[in-house]
């Protein structure tokens, strides 16, 4: 009761003991915004990673697409992904994967690196560039299972149209196209059952990720027995969507294959 009755007295300078609740709370305040603030851009930049997924693994180990394995990129010498087969111009350049660089590369690359051979155009917004930049610095292990199904369902959606000339599931005939089961990796015209055009027989090669967008990209005439009932797919993120999704029709991804063919049809 004292040290209440003493806490009350009249003697205490108000003034002052709120000046310090304020600063207290002044001080405090910042831990939990920043954590909150962190949280939120890691979670940004992971979604901004969605338009890269096409291309890219993250995960140790992961396979190269069209483009290299991102793993702990941030930091590492340019053009130094084993096993991934870079540009002259990027393999031409000097230094490590710093802020500067990938910021510069990310907006536009092919003004960042005249010459080099990734499809994107770029990514405009700065806002965006900082929260993927700061979230592959963090060296992510892998992407998160809620946004690796996202990538794939979208994979899934864009390639219903494909249905209409193609089949996805393992060992179902030929329609207008050939069937696409096991399509990432096979040899181009390959498929015994089916009578492709004289341009795809001209074809060598196996259908890499790579090839895959290429010929997404390119333009085609219409003619009778040819390969597509499109001219062509103009943006990168549904061509890579489609193949990201093509890439999971596999043996060794048949439970996921036959998911995701079921959601497609």
């Amino acid at each position: 009761m004292l040290a209440v009755t003493s806490f009350l007295s009249p003697s205490i300078n108000w003034s002052r003991l709120n000046l310090w609740i304020v600063l207290g709370a002044f001080l405090v305040a910042p831990t939990g915004l920043s954590f909150a603030a962190e949280t939120d851009t890691m979670q940004k930049g992971e979604a901004a990673f969605g338009q890269c997924a096409g291309c890219h693994t993250i995960e140790e180990g992961g396979p190269h697409l069209t483009g290299p394995n991102l793993h702990a990129v941030f930091g590492r010498d340019i053009a130094n992904a084993p096993g991934f087969t870079y540009s002259d111009q990027l393999l031409a350049m000097q230094g490590v994967w710093d802020q500067n660089r990938l910021n510069r590369y990310i907006a536009r690359p092919k003004l960042a690196v005249p010459g080099n051979k990734m499809p994107y155009l770029g990514l405009t917004s700065p806002h965006m560039r900082s929260d993927l930049i700061q979230w592959l610095e963090s060296n992510p292990a892998k992407l998160s299972p809620a946004r690796a199904n996202t990538s794939i369902m979208n994979g899934a959606r864009l390639a219903t149209a494909c249905a209409a000339c193609h089949s996805f599931g393992k060992g179902e005939a030929n329609s207008i196209g050939p069937n696409l089961w096991g399509v990432v990796g096979r040899l181009i015209a390959s498929v015994d059952t089916f009578d492709y055009s004289e341009r795809l027989m001209r074809r060598s090669g196996t259908w890499t990720t790579t090839a895959l967008d290429e010929f997404f990209a390119e333009s085609k005439e219409f003619e009778q027995g040819s390969h597509m009932a499109f001219r062509r797919l103009m943006h990168v993120e549904n061509r890579q969507g489609i193949i990201t999704w093509l890439s999971t029709l596999s043996d060794e991804k048949e439970a996921l294959g036959n998911k995701m063919t079921t959601t497609a049809k």
